[in-house]
């Protein structure tokens, strides 16, 4: 189990996230706490969680981001998944939680 960390980095017009760390059962009250703290206090329309650092993701992870994107969309805030690894992406495909995501590779495209 590793401890869930948040590296912020402020681009231009979004905010970008970057989660190091599983987002699992243990983690994901810490990371939704984090997130929904940034949201509401960030004058940025775009949110931007870099996963290229999450190796695991479980259902409470999965619960966690749902919650998010709703609480970005209240806040008037767009809230995107970049540099999803493989297995990670493979999670969001078959839950069809890409079609309810904007989800990019790169943070460029964000």
């Amino acid at each position: 189990m590793e401890d869930l960390r948040l590296d912020l980095m402020d681009l231009q017009d979004k905010l970008v996230v970057t989660v190091r760390g599983d987002v699992d059962a243990y983690n994901s009250a810490k990371l939704k706490e984090e997130l929904k703290k940034l949201i509401s206090s960030t004058d940025k329309k775009k949110i931007v969680l870099d996963m290229s650092s999450v190796s695991y993701l479980d259902s409470a992870g999965l619960g966690t981001l749902v919650v998010i994107l709703k609480d970005a969309k209240m806040n008037g805030k767009e809230f995107i998944l970049s540099s999803l690894r493989e297995s990670i992406m493979k999670i969001f495909k078959i839950t069809h939680l890409d079609k309810i995501f904007k989800i990019v590779d790169t943070l460029e495209e964000a």
